[in-house]
């Protein structure tokens, strides 16, 4: 429990340091200062990385397996910073995986592979056509945008994903108060940004005693 208290304070600390930051900016700022840790909950550790990683995975993947149809080819990695998750979901859909996000850092870190490519997000928007990818895989990330920067990603995000395409979301739903750059969420909440998909709620873990919520669901047409 005090290993626990002590993280998070660690990140109530980290997260106050750029508070009066505009979004991008503290994004950009975390980025340069933590490197692929800053996608993480910063109570976490530069030698937890890999763990937590690993646990997430174990933790995910396999209700993203269970939702595919086994037809998919291309998956869209939203915000996929230093791509921890783009290679394992090629492998999942047995296709391609396009990683995106807006921080140029963490592309540049991101491991390579000949079934994944990286772009930059620009100005808000997927560099990608309108209806071209099967499945979106949304993984920590809409915590951290705010109205209404946030519909515009949402409505970004419905624009490349394909009829009957999957949305699958992973997100922080604690019951707690938001900070000046993270935004908790219910999952009622979640289902109602995204108009033309039901999300249905598939599993909950738990990360420094916050609850990561796991969601999927079909565009509609």
């Amino acid at each position: 429990m005090n290993n626990l208290l002590i993280k998070y304070a660690k990140r109530l600390l980290i997260t106050s340091d750029g508070k009066n930051l505009p979004a991008m900016e503290y994004w950009k700022k975390r980025a340069n200062k933590y490197g692929k840790r800053s996608v993480l909950n910063i109570g976490h550790s530069n030698a937890e990385f890999e763990a937590v990683t690993e646990k997430q995975k174990r933790e995910i993947l396999p209700y993203l397996r269970q939702s595919l149809k086994g037809d998919e080819k291309l998956i869209l990695d939203f915000g996929c910073g230093p791509g921890r998750f783009t290679i394992d979901l090629a492998s999942t859909i047995g296709g391609k995986a396009i990683g995106v996000d807006p921080i140029e850092a963490l592309l540049e870190i991101a491991p390579k592979d000949k079934t994944v490519e990286y772009k930059l997000m620009e100005e808000g928007q997927i560099p990608l056509p309108d209806n071209s990818v099967d499945v979106v895989w949304v993984c920590l990330v809409l915590g951290g945008i705010k109205s209404p920067v946030l519909e515009r990603t949402t409505e970004e995000i419905i624009r490349v994903l394909k009829d009957d395409g999957l949305l699958f979301l992973v997100e922080n739903t604690s019951n707690k108060p938001d900070t000046q750059q993270w935004f908790f969420r219910s999952k009622i909440n979640y289902n109602k940004m995204f108009k033309s998909v039901l999300l249905v709620h598939l599993h909950d873990y738990f990360d420094l005693g916050e609850c990561i919520s796991i969601m999927a669901g079909r565009k509609s047409n």
